[in-house]
């Protein structure tokens, strides 16, 4: 056998359709869009490009031994608004400060800062400089111990920061270290770097019956030592079903293109893209709409830097997952009887969430599963990805392989009919090495000797733990400007209960109760730009349906 090449990194930087990106913020308008506000001119940061030369005779050396795929580099700057940019001060005492950042040729810029603390009452906004692509409100909820905290991409070369103080005396903290730099796999080289072909969007029937595995999958963008890459993983349950964010992916996917494995700082960086799905089966586009930044290492092996092991790598996000990105936190199983059938789920060459179905899976290695495919393949950027069983239970997470939608598509002895390879659950779990950062058990199953456990849907506080269940009903329009119309003509509510949230969880309207045979007409005239949930109570469970406010 050849050498395995991990399946790995490859970035697709896809963006919503509307014109607000929602991290976990709060929403609303940048002061200075307002035209009754008269500012001065927004002074500008050029920082030098990289060295493009050098950056791809680096990548082509990199990618002809099928070592990770790098798709952006760090830039080094000093900024901060003690130092940079223009301030405008109100006569009500506030102050707007904002500054513009460029780079020549960058397809995609994102913000990474070393020392970020703003008080009660600041907003903090980054968008493009022609103002159609806005990241925020940014607030003190999204403060961390650390001081560290990091913005998702934007697309083009030019991007401003905005922040505006409620008192122009407040007290905050904003040092930018790290501008990244993003020159391929990024939205502008569409559709050339998209995924294979034969690869199956996970909203096309071949998902039916794995709609709740669907929803625990994300794809990762990571800061790794010598640039940008990108990986998928997937939430994982816990025996306290207390909704932990646990996030597994493999131990290759920490470390970089010259071999040097992630830290606690660059793990701060990393961002978690949910949901990047297309809403319909020949769809080609999705939304970035909801992402989380931050995370800690709980566990890992040492596969990424010794090859050997079985390749696992967990994470705990910073902050729980929002209600209203509607998670699911997988069951896992370490049995060891090869399944009949299973599939794969992830984000193949970092392209919107694709499924791929097993045509066998076979205990042929100690440390790995060995799967071959009857439709779909995975790629560079499915990596880490979790294999299912019948049960829709993980029971490997991706190291490599050597599929392909046709033979040789990604490389010599590539092809449709060859297989794939996924690190065991059985391994994982205890087989890492003797302390518990080397084990998934004590995380997990947390020492009560389960060796099987369901998944579950999300235990949000002011939710009821209740099943999540798929029902005809419709919400529109999308995006809303003053009205939200769901439309339950298909699927009759008795008893029932209507909230509309924030992406916090957090009540934002009156609910509604009753009977729901019809259409009910929601007023968001109120509510301020962002995305929301709309999250309807039933005897039977809850359903949750998503809009954006304009």
């Amino acid at each position: 056998m050849r050498k395995l090449y991990p399946i790995l990194f490859l970035g697709i930087f896809m963006y919503f359709s509307g014109n607000i990106f929602a991290q976990i913020s709060q929403g609303g308008v940048p002061v200075s869009f307002s035209d009754e506000i008269i500012t001065g001119v927004v002074p500008n940061v050029q920082v030098d490009a990289p060295d493009m030369e050098i950056i791809k005779a680096e990548d082509a050396l990199a990618d002809a031994k099928g070592m990770a795929y790098r798709n952006g580099v760090p830039l080094k700057v000093n900024i901060n608004p003690q130092t940079n940019g223009i301030w405008d001060y109100f006569p009500d005492g506030s102050a707007m400060w904002r500054l513009k950042i460029s780079s020549n040729g960058a397809e995609a810029l994102g913000l990474y800062f070393t020392d970020f603390h703003l008080p009660e009452g600041a907003k903090l906004f980054v968008y493009t400089a022609n103002k159609q692509f806005v990241l925020g409100a940014f607030t003190s909820f999204n403060n961390n111990e650390n001081g560290l905290w990091n913005t998702q991409m934007l697309p083009g070369d030019e991007i401003i920061m905005e922040l505006f103080l409620e008192n122009a005396n407040d007290d905050y903290r904003m040092q930018l270290d790290e501008v990244g730099y993003f020159y391929r796999s990024t939205l502008v080289s569409m559709p050339k770097d998209k995924s294979q072909s034969c690869e199956i969007n996970v909203i096309c029937s071949e998902g039916d019956g794995w709609r709740d595995q669907i929803r625990s999958v994300v794809k990762l963008n990571m800061r790794l030592p010598n640039g940008y890459y990108l990986c998928t993983g997937s939430l994982m349950n816990n025996v306290s079903e207390d909704c932990t964010p646990y996030v597994l992916t493999a131990d290759h996917c920490s470390v970089d293109s010259q071999g040097s494995a992630v830290t606690s700082t660059h793990l701060a960086h990393w961002t978690f893209y949910f949901n990047y799905e297309a809403s319909t089966c020949g769809g080609s586009t999705g939304s970035t709409s909801q992402s989380m930044q931050g995370c800690l290492e709980v566990c890992s092996d040492s596969y990424g830097s010794t090859s050997s092991g079985s390749d696992f790598f967990m994470v705990e996000l910073n902050n729980d997952v929002p209600v209203s990105y509607n998670p699911y936190y997988n069951g896992w199983t370490t049995s060891l009887t090869s399944p009949g059938n299973g599939v794969g789920i992830h984000h193949p060459a970092g392209d919107i969430k694709k499924i791929s179905l097993c045509q066998s899976i076979s205990s042929s290695y100690t440390t790995h599963w060995e799967v071959y495919w009857s439709d779909g393949v995975t790629e560079g950027g499915s990596s880490g990805s979790p294999l299912f069983n019948q049960n829709g239970y993980v029971i490997g997470t991706l190291t490599g392989g050597w599929s392909a939608c046709s033979v040789g598509e990604a490389g010599a002895g590539t092809g449709p009919n060859e297989p794939d390879v996924y690190g065991k659950m059985s391994r994982h779990w205890t087989s890492g090495g003797t302390t518990s950062d080397k084990q998934l058990e004590p995380w997990l199953a947390k020492g009560t000797g389960n060796t099987t456990w369901s998944g579950r849907n999300y235990c949000t506080a002011g939710l009821s733990d209740m099943e999540y269940i798929d029902a005809n009903i419709t919400t529109y329009p999308n995006p809303a400007i003053d009205q939200v119309s769901v439309d339950f003509s298909q699927y009759n509510v008795e008893n029932g209960n209507i909230q509309v949230c924030n992406v916090l969880g957090s009540d934002v309207t009156e609910p509604a109760t009753g009977d729901f045979n019809g259409t009910v007409n929601i007023d968001v005239s109120s509510l301020s730009p962002g995305v929301y949930s709309i999250i309807i109570t039933t005897d039977q469970g809850k359903i949750v349906k998503q809009f954006m406010k304009q």
